[in-house]
């Protein structure tokens, strides 16, 4: 399996199955602004702030333990970490979904949206129906059934988009989408439950054997999960706090990162922590880091032409993925975009592959109190836009003290711990090869919408794709990879 995931099979199936889920679910909210009004969709994005940070809480650090668990536990042992991990997940998510129903009242009055009080009980029984996707994913990873895992995630974004059909048949509101949605949860829920069950396998040992040791894990990155997820959805909280949902469901479209930039860093970063872990047990730092820079480079090529995307048609994106109706959200996007060149890599995830679980934390930690803090500052000298800025300022601040703690446990100087040159060289080709694409904009002038962009993202990747190829920058191994890809 390390050479596997080292060479890069597995790893780019995870990552072809996480990119494909982005698209779908980047589809689902494509479809669902042009059905519903402003107004519930703001109600449906409260929700989901809301749901975010529930399912982390309430998951009590479950799907990190089990894949530490699963994969370092006997084959005897395996099928009962896995099973009463999902009874343990399950029972966290009925008490949840039963606290978070009578909770949307005072949230419904907090951020002045009826919706979430008058649809609190198909809300609730969507929070829990979705429970069984928090742990099918770890699962998989640490049974290293990628491919499944892959043909899982891109079945059930087709699945969630199906739901949709149901509404173009009704007055599309927010009740009717909420019964649709929880029609697919329902039929989701029994699939992965069966699914999981099957994978996990029986159980020949006691269910609740060293149940403690699991839970002691769980709370310690439940203390991290908790502080990470507040912080991903402080400033979303602030402005639904302080501004109508209609006008919040333009600074919620804009002022998240879209679906498939996180997915890559993060899916790479997980697929490769169990051979980062052992490099890193065998104090093998030199192989650590060529690895671990190998892939990268390789996030790095995917990533840097979308922050050029973003930088030179983010009015663009926002009105192809959302109507024009949402064009408020375009300054958040743009502003939350300049963090695409920093996403080549979970820094979280790297300094926990090198058992820097108490660094994390205290990482969580001030991410959450810089956002919060710096976000009331910008929203009253900026405006709405403010707190994605204050997202911007504390995600750099942050993860350079991340990136100096790796470089210290690696025993590597901060010169070193990261490709730089190759990164800014990369960052300057790209936003290059966007600047040199804009004249395609002027000569399509009065062209549809969709044409113009896709001309110019075409000429942008033509022109990207040519310097990085005479500059050398794409490795004969990349290629290599690519053929293969290509190939099967």
């Amino acid at each position: 399996m390390a050479h596997r995931t080292s060479a890069g099979g597995g790893t780019t199936v995870y990552l072809l199955g996480s990119l494909a889920e982005g698209v779908f679910s980047m589809a689902f909210t494509m479809v669902l602004v042009r059905l519903i009004t402003p107004a519930d969709f703001g109600a449906w994005r409260q929700f989901m702030v809301l749901a975010s940070i529930v399912w982390n809480i309430a998951v009590f650090g479950l799907p990190r333990s089990l894949i530490y668990f699963y994969s370092t536990a006997d084959e005897r042992a395996q099928g009962a970490i896995a099973r009463r991990t999902l009874w343990l997940t399950l029972s966290f998510g009925c008490a949840a979904s039963i606290l978070f129903y009578f909770g949307l009242d005072l949230a419904a009055k907090q951020f002045d949206s009826p919706g979430l009080a008058d649809e609190a009980l198909l809300f609730s029984s969507f929070l829990l129906l979705c429970f069984p996707t928090l742990i099918i994913n770890p699962l998989l990873l640490s049974a290293n059934r990628r491919t499944l895992m892959a043909v899982t995630k891109v079945t059930l974004a087709l699945l969630r988009i199906a739901a949709l059909i149901g509404l173009v048949w009704f007055n599309a509101d927010l009740q009717t989408l909420l019964i649709s949605l929880n029609v697919f949860a329902l039929v989701q829920f029994v699939v992965l439950v069966a699914l999981y069950l099957k994978v996990a396998g029986p159980a020949h040992v006691p269910l609740w054997a060293n149940v403690r040791e699991q839970m002691r894990f769980s709370a310690d990155v439940t203390a991290t999960s908790i502080a990470g997820q507040i912080a991903v959805e402080a400033d979303k909280l602030i402005v639904s706090s302080y501004f109508p949902p209609a006008r919040f469901a333009s600074y919620s479209v804009g002022a998240r990162e879209l679906p498939l930039i996180p997915m890559i860093p993060y899916s790479i970063s997980d697929s490769i922590s169990p051979e980062i872990s052992r490099l890193s047990v065998q104090q093998k730092f030199s192989e650590l880091r060529e690895l671990w820079h190998r892939w990268m480079k390789r996030t790095a090529l995917l990533m840097y032409p979308v922050f050029a995307l973003v930088l030179f048609q983010h009015r663009e994106i926002i009105t192809i993925l959302y109507t024009s109706e949402y064009l408020e959200g375009a300054l958040p996007l743009l502003i939350i975009g300049c963090i695409i060149p920093m996403r080549v890599t979970s820094y979280y995830q790297m300094l926990l592959n090198l058992n820097g679980s108490r660094e994390v934390m205290s990482a969580s930690i001030a991410m959450l109190i810089s956002i919060v803090a710096l976000s009331f500052v910008f929203l009253y000298a900026f405006g709405m836009w403010g707190p994605a800025l204050a997202v911007a300022i504390s995600e750099y601040l942050i993860n350079t003290w991340v990136v100096a703690r790796i470089a210290r446990r690696t025993d590597t100087p901060l010169s070193l711990v990261m490709p730089w040159a190759y990164l800014l060289k990369l960052l300057v080709v790209a936003v290059g090869s966007g600047a040199l694409a804009l004249p395609v904009l002027s000569l399509l002038d009065g062209a549809p919408l969709l044409l113009s962009f896709a001309t110019y993202a075409l000429t942008l990747l033509v022109l990207y794709a040519a310097v990085t190829l005479t500059l050398r920058m794409v490795s004969q191994e990349d290629l290599a990879l690519l053929r293969s890809k290509f190939r099967r």
